[in-house]
């Protein structure tokens, strides 16, 4: 039978790891798009997708940072536990707002017109 003495803690640091992939994706994600803005721009899709996707990356990236922030306050206490409520719902919000993201930098890679060569 395995040990579950140490359930807490892996379920943090499982937590942690997948809060820090999020977190460099969405910096990745909104780093891409502010240097090639300027070629994004040119394509001529909706800009209101990349609005708000620059938007949600931001909003996730804040609520993963601070996620992170909970986690290690969790790990740092005697009964820290993935269960504390705020870390749960900053989780999920980071989460939707990548999501979000996702879906409306797709959008506007659909909408966006093909530059054709000359």
């Amino acid at each position: 039978m395995p040990d579950t003495s140490n359930r807490p803690e892996l379920a943090l640091e499982a937590a942690r790891d997948v809060v820090k992939q999020l977190v460099t994706i969405d910096a990745g994600l909104l780093t891409f798009g502010i240097a090639f803005m300027q070629n994004i721009s040119k394509l001529g899709g909706p800009t209101i997708c990349i609005e708000i996707s620059t938007i949600s990356l931001l909003v996730s990236l804040f609520f993963g940072v601070t996620s992170l922030f909970s986690i290690v306050q969790q790990t740092h206490t005697e009964t820290g536990n993935i269960n504390d409520h705020w870390l749960r719902l900053m989780l999920v919000l980071s989460m939707l707002s990548f999501i979000v993201a996702a879906a409306f930098i797709s959008i506007y890679v659909i909408r966006a017109p093909i530059p054709l060569p000359s």
